[in-house]
Parts: C-alpha cells; sequence; structure tokens
C-alpha cells in the first residue's frame, strides 16, 4: 500500500468557527426546563457531563445553534485550552454551549469531528495557541482569528480513525484508573473509621 502523506491545513480551511449562544448576563436555572446550557464546568477530556449541565430557557430571535454529534466546543478564554468532542451520548437533548464556548463544525468530509478535536489538544496545535493568545495577568484569551489560524496536520482517514481509535481506548483506560483511585480511596478511608470505631 502506498503511503499517503498527511496535509497541512489552516483550522478555518475545514471547519466553521462560531461563537457559543449569547445569553445576556447571567445564566439563570429554570425548573422544568427543557433545554441546557454547558458550560466550563461540565466539560472535561471525557467530554460533557450532560447531568451536571444547567437546564435553562433558551431565548432570542433566531433559533438557537443547538448542539449535535460532531460538534467540537473549545474554550475562549482561561488557562486550559481543551477541545471538548460532543458525541452520540447528546442524544435528543436540546443544548448549548455558554458564549465563552467558541462552537466548531467539520465542513469537510475528509476530516473525522473526534480528530480534529484530538489535534487540537496536542502539543503542536497547543503551542499555536500558547503562543499568540493574548494574556491578562490572570487569564488567557484566544480570539477567533488566532483560533482560525491553528495549523492542522490531516492525515487520511483511515489513519485518522486509527489515531482516534487509540486515543478513546487510551481516555476509557484513563477513567478506568480514576474510579480505580477512587475505590482504593473509600477501601482505606472505611479502614481508617473502623479502627477508630474499634
Amino acid at each position: 500500500m502506498k503511503h499517503v502523506r498527511a496535509y497541512k491545513a489552516n483550522l478555518s480551511d475545514i471547519a466553521t468557527v462560531a461563537a457559543g449562544h449569547p445569553f445576556r448576563g447571567r445564566i439563570e436555572p429554570t425548573e422544568g426546563a427543557e433545554t441546557v446550557v454547558v458550560q466550563m464546568r461540565d466539560t472535561s477530556s471525557s467530554g460533557v457531563n450532560w447531568r451536571s449541565c444547567l437546564r435553562t430557557e433558551v431565548g432570542g430571535r433566531r433559533e438557537p445553534d443547538w448542539l449535535r454529534p460532531g460538534d467540537i466546543l473549545f474554550p475562549a478564554r482561561g488557562n486550559v485550552s481543551l477541545a471538548v468532542l460532543i458525541n452520540e451520548s447528546v442524544g435528543s437533548l436540546q443544548a448549548v454551549a455558554a458564549p465563552h464556548f467558541f462552537l466548531l463544525r467539520v465542513s469537510r468530509s475528509d476530516v473525522l469531528p473526534a480528530y480534529l478535536a484530538w489535534w487540537l489538544n496536542q502539543e503542536p496545535a497547543q503551542r499555536h495557541l500558547e503562543q499568540n493568545a493574548q494574556s491578562s495577568t490572570l487569564v488567557r484569551n484566544i480570539a477567533r482569528p488566532v483560533l482560525e489560524a491553528t495549523p492542522v496536520l490531516l492525515p487520511p482517514l483511515p489513519r485518522q480513525e486509527q489515531i482516534v481509535g487509540l486515543a478513546s481506548a487510551m481516555q476509557r483506560e484513563e477513567d478506568l484508573l480514576h474510579r480505580l483511585r477512587q475505590t482504593n480511596h473509600q477501601i482505606m478511608t472505611g479502614l481508617a473509621r473502623d479502627l477508630l470505631a474499634d
């Protein structure tokens, strides 16, 4: 099989970049609301914790950009710039991204959204963002043109699929280890309490 080389593109060549939902003022919880908003605290390297998302009314003149599988959320500010993939677990939930996220949508069929999310979290992309971010003393801000100019290396689709498969296997292992550490901690705490009770 002939080895097909990866080629380089800017993020704006392969995805659209939009701002999160424009809430006016604070995002207030609404009892019984059918819609949720994803905020920074709801995301981690494993994805979105839908149970922790705030239920709220999503208003506005135009139809909101509801999140769908394949979307990527990227924080516009903060010291950790972690791309998070929206996967099938969003189900039929109507959800929007908070304003401090950029919403990325892949616009080409030869790019896997999961691969793009993985690439944005790797050192070459992170270094570009680090070098071009506007930093205040406390928080760094990533402007839209900086994100759009992020270089992305694109291998052929089968290679992208391999990388995504490997990354998700490693993430599952990481999650298992985390749960194991929590269980071990609970066992040790329980032992210590039993000793005190003796």
